[in-house]
């Protein structure tokens, strides 16, 4: 990557990032950034290893946003009931808690 120099620099103008919210077009995940989303696909297209069409892509600050991503995206919406998690430790103390909440 250090060979690469210039060429792997990105730049995220301070603008940018100053809210949570992007400008998605009502994209469930709000604080995507649209470049990121296209950059994320059209790396995936070149290299060939991941479905794209009719999918979404996910972002989170951290392990445990990304888990509460997943358990939305894997929930029933037209269902109240609790969904069955399994998790292998090691893990965050707060998963649980997380998990009965959602």
């Amino acid at each position: 990557w250090q060979e690469m120099g210039e060429a792997t620099t990105m730049m995220i103008r301070g603008w940018q990032s100053l809210s949570y919210f992007s400008d998605n077009n009502n994209n469930l995940c709000w604080f995507l950034e649209p470049e990121l989303d296209k950059e994320i696909v059209r790396m995936h297209k070149v290299v060939g290893n991941a479905v794209t069409q009719d999918r979404f892509i996910v972002v989170g600050t951290g392990s445990t946003q990304l888990y509460q991503a997943a358990l939305y995206a894997l929930s029933p919406h037209d269902d109240s009931g609790p969904i069955n998690v399994v998790s292998a430790a090691p893990y965050f103390s707060s998963y649980p808690l997380v998990t009965d909440y959602l």
